[in-house]
């Protein structure tokens, strides 16, 4: 695996540990089942492994699974090649009681949401716990534009340009087709936090906890920054527009 897979897969696990277990706040994962849905070089699972539970990835990307398979040093964790929107590929290889899942800024990549949280809904047990994390439809980088690699193309709210113009504009600056059609794809499929706040309720879970950021906190560990809450959180429409990172725990 490469270095950057490599510092990929350390912030992973430098998340579970700082960020999903503090949110979890359970104090013995022993006998616990863990799924991680979109789990790239499983990082994040090792350290619910090590604490005792039983754990298991579910990756899209080929070459990321492979270096989940890699990375797995005899943890026992359970990695899994597939798409989460065809459960047939899965489904008998994944326990149907999990007490906690995953789903670490993945949501807005699926095309069907309400599909996937429906299938997150039947696979916990009940009290189960979903950790769940997406940039808001109207956050300044929801188009992942940060993944640009012209600076010109890293600007905030940038995506919100109308799609012939946005890749126009992308193409101007040189970038892949493949890259910008990802990019026109993110632009498409996002989705806001009064939506996902309706979505989550009316499939039957429980919001326990919400947290919108701008900035995250994934940002101490990638440029050494403080995360900082937003003081904005509670004012509709304003609040979709400037935060940067949704952080949420429910339950079933």
């Amino acid at each position: 695996m490469d270095v950057k897979h490599q510092k990929m897969f350390e912030e992973q696990l430098w998340y579970s540990g700082h960020v999903i277990h503090e949110y979890w706040g359970c104090p013995d994962y022993a006998g616990k089942k863990v799924l991680e849905i979109g789990c790239a070089e499983g990082g994040g699972l090792h350290f619910f492994a090590e604490k005792g539970a039983q754990c298991f990835g579910l990756e899209y990307s080929p070459s990321r699974y492979r270096n989940a398979l890699e990375m797995d040093s005899k943890k026992g964790i359970t990695f899994l090649l597939g798409d989460f929107l065809s459960p047939e590929m899965y489904k008998d290889k994944i326990p149907d009681c999990l007490d906690y899942i995953i789903l670490r800024d993945v949501i807005e990549h699926l095309k069907d949401k309400r599909f996937a949280l429906n299938i997150v809904y039947d696979l916990l047990t009940k009290g189960g716990k979903l950790f769940l994390s997406f940039p808001p439809k109207y956050s300044p980088f929801a188009g992942h534009q940060q993944v640009v690699t012209n600076k010109f193309g890293k600007l905030p709210y940038l995506y919100l340009l109308p799609v012939p113009l946005y890749k126009s504009y992308l193409r101007l600056l040189s970038q892949p087709e493949k890259r910008i059609e990802n990019l026109l794809t993110i632009k498409k499929l996002r989705i806001s936090l009064s939506r996902m706040e309706r979505m989550l309720t009316q499939i039957g879970f429980h919001i326990e906890q919400e947290d919108l950021y701008i900035i995250r906190p994934c940002y101490e560990r990638r440029f050494g920054w403080k995360c900082v809450k937003n003081p904005l959180s509670r004012i509709p429409v304003v609040r979709e527009i400037t935060t940067l990172g949704s952080l949420f725990v429910v339950s079933k």
